[in-house]
């Protein structure tokens, strides 16, 4: 079985691209959980994670409804990758929600310069002061199991890296 992949890293560190590409061009069956899809299905009342316990309870709510997924999804024969800004203990939660399974944590993580651009060069979903917030949580993360500077590299070198890894293998 392969290892369900957390795929973790700040706003803009460019986890839906390696996602979509490792999906089309490096597994035969895959389904990718945006856990930020599920954070916007909270509309009354929708808490952020800089609401510090609310923000955290509802972001701990959409790690249980990640993990079902996932688990459904494994279930059907698909490898899975959810794609999530870890941050507090939201790695030991995922461990412990998926503990039947192997499970392993990789986090992107650019330079703060290369994370600001890109944010600057997408549509506008949070501010500058919100992505400098996740950026400094996952700079703090140390639960993570692969980690990767992805300041200078394209998208598809990224989701080749993420093939090589352990418990992976390459279409």
């Amino acid at each position: 079985m392969k290892p369900i992949t957390i795929l973790t890293g700040p706003a803009a560190a460019g986890k839906n691209s390696v996602a979509d590409i490792y999906a089309t061009q490096f597994s035969e069956r895959c389904a990718v959980v945006d856990v930020d899809v599920l954070q916007r299905m909270f509309q009354t009342p929708c808490h952020k994670p800089w609401d510090d316990a609310p923000g955290l309870a509802q972001h701990r709510l959409s790690v249980r409804h990640a993990c079902m997924l996932a688990r459904s999804f494994v279930s059907e024969g698909y490898e899975v990758l959810i794609l999530d800004a870890l941050w507090a203990d939201l790695a030991r939660s995922y461990r412990g929600a998926l503990a039947d399974y192997p499970v392993r944590v990789v986090r992107l993580l650019p330079s703060w310069e290369e994370s600001l651009r890109r944010l600057r060069a997408r549509p506008v979903h949070i501010s500058e002061a919100e992505a400098r917030w996740f950026y400094e949580r996952q700079l703090a993360l140390r639960e993570f199991d692969f980690g990767l500077d992805n300041t200078h590299l394209p998208p598809e070198e990224v989701a080749a890296w993420l093939a090589s890894l352990p418990g992976t293998s390459l279409v």
